[in-house]
């Protein structure tokens, strides 16, 4: 597309009243800014096209899919020779005729289990209901005389235990039990 030109260069030329494509360059520096603006938009759109793949987080972390952790039972199943040593080493705190693998059903990771069956055995507290409290789910057993989790979600162990014995330190016990935890495991695998 040309432009117009004015009345001398007109008289010059054939062409009345357009420029010559030659005469109608940009500057280096026009070029220069319309590279810019290209870029520019380029960089907003490969942004906005990530965010709104991301479900429109802003938040780049939240743009990297996270792998679910494994549940504890599944941490059980995937290590025979670990579920053996942990079974015999917490043979004491297990309930009576329960295996460690039913007993860690339901639970999101093995350390919640054996902190969970550690804090039952030190407080007396009836492990089904801690275990309902700390899942949300209700085990399978007897928990007629507990007491069910508000809207059934799951709780943290500390709010767990001050729920089932008000009258002991819930923060310490919990912390007590988990760190035990981690050794049994680490001693198991």
């Amino acid at each position: 597309m040309g432009e117009y030109c004015t009345l001398q260069a007109s008289k010059t030329t054939r062409e009345h009243g357009l420029l010559k494509p030659e005469q109608a360059r940009p500057s280096k520096e026009a070029s220069m800014k319309n590279r810019w603006i290209i870029v520019g938009v380029a960089g907003v759109s490969v942004l906005l096209g990530a965010a709104g793949a991301a479900a429109s987080s802003y938040n780049p972390l939240k743009w990297i899919k996270k792998s679910p952790s494994p549940t504890a039972s599944e941490q059980l199943a995937a290590n025979q020779q670990e579920e053996k040593k942990l079974s015999l080493q917490l043979q004491a705190v297990l309930p009576p005729r329960t295996s460690l693998r039913d007993a860690c059903a339901g639970f999101k990771s093995l350390n919640d289990c054996v902190a969970s069956l550690h804090v039952s055995h030190n407080l007396n507290i009836k492990f089904n209901c801690l275990k309902w409290d700390v899942t949300g789910g209700k085990p399978a057993g007897d928990v007629k005389s507990c007491a069910a989790p508000s809207k059934d979600k799951a709780m943290d162990l500390s709010k767990a235990i001050r729920v089932l014995k008000p009258d002991v330190n819930s923060r310490a016990q919990a912390k007590s039990a988990e760190k035990r935890a981690r050794e049994d495991i680490k001693d198991a695998s």
